[in-house]
């Protein structure tokens, strides 16, 4: 992070000399023009131009400082709830700092990120069942090849779509049924 600010700043200063260096070169080229008139219309074209980019720098600078901080900018689904027949959170999985997560059941030797296997349906579920990727700011969901599949309910439009071949981004409200087991993206 701040590596990038440091080259962000380094930009800016290169950018303003590279104004001041295009000022000086107007004023020489105004002065020379005193007698050579058709110079005039270049150099009016030329700090025109200037005044754009420097305008630009200025509302550019504006707008990074309305900005609101880096920790806020991250939205979407925070914790995967585990839902119980009537609808109630039973189990949480945080979701903060995590760029993947593997839904499925443990066996031997083998830990997962949201573990099933106490679940009422858990013999419904594979041990591998499905993973939640956070790619580009977007949470998907991608079955992995699952006995029983991997279902998602869109909180946009209410509709049950069937994850097939390809990942399903989901969002905040969404559902996603683990063969019978109810997740709640929150």
């Amino acid at each position: 992070m701040e590596q990038g600010k440091n080259k962000k700043m380094r930009t800016v200063i290169f950018d303003i000399l590279i104004l001041l260096c295009g000022a000086v070169l107007a004023v020489e080229i105004f002065l020379y023009a005193g007698t050579q008139h058709w110079l005039l219309f270049p150099l009016a074209a030329v700090v025109f131009c200037m005044a754009l980019v420097l305008a630009g720098m200025v509302s550019s600078c504006r707008a990074e400082k309305t900005q609101e901080p880096e920790c806020f900018e991250r939205e979407g689904p925070s914790r995967l709830l585990l839902l119980n027949e009537q609808g109630k959170p039973v189990k949480a999985w945080s979701l903060e700092g995590k760029t993947s997560l593997i839904i499925g059941k443990s066996g031997q030797n083998q830990e997962l990120d949201v573990d099933l296997s106490d679940c009422e349906y858990s013999s419904f579920v594979d041990f591998q069942h499905a993973v939640l990727n956070f790619c580009m700011d977007q949470w998907y969901v991608e079955d992995l090849e699952s006995h029983n599949g991997v279902k998602v309910k869109k909180v946009e439009d209410g509709e049950c779509y069937r994850v097939l071949h390809r990942p399903c981004r989901v969002t905040a409200g969404d559902i996603l049924y683990i063969a019978n087991t109810t997740l709640l993206l929150t």
